[in-house]
């Protein structure tokens, strides 16, 4: 299985497409939200428009991981071919994480836990 920093230069940083976004440091969740002016991430009571779902859903990954700066591909299309496999890595990352954390029983503690997890991965 990849790892995030493996799927991030293989399939983001390798595009000509790219975008930098600046991301807030997060320590809430992060909610992905439509308005009547367009998509959004809500965190720590920021929000960040965002052009579509899809890419909110994809910068809202890697904030949960702790990115602060970020390349996001321009076009749509392509996030929407890669982001099921993204999704699908934090979704087995979050089960493996809960099965090997579930003795911390302090919620502080796991989130540190969880934030030194993601640096690593992303490396």
């Amino acid at each position: 299985m990849k790892t995030f920093g493996e799927f991030y230069r293989e399939k983001v940083l390798s595009r000509k497409d790219l975008e930098e976004r600046a991301l807030p440091s997060s320590s809430e969740e992060v909610l992905v939200e439509k308005d009547l002016f367009g998509w959004k991430l809500r965190v720590d009571g920021k929000t960040a428009p965002c052009r579509s779902e899809v890419e909110a859903r994809f910068i809202g990954i890697f904030l949960e991981a702790g990115m602060t700066e970020l390349m996001v591909p321009k076009d749509d299309d392509y996030l929407r071919e890669i982001l099921p496999e993204l999704e699908k890595m934090k979704v087995r990352l979050e089960q493996v994480f809960e099965h090997y954390a579930q003795g911390i029983r302090n919620p502080r503690t796991r989130e540190i836990l969880k934030q030194k997890v993601y640096v690593q991965l992303l490396q």
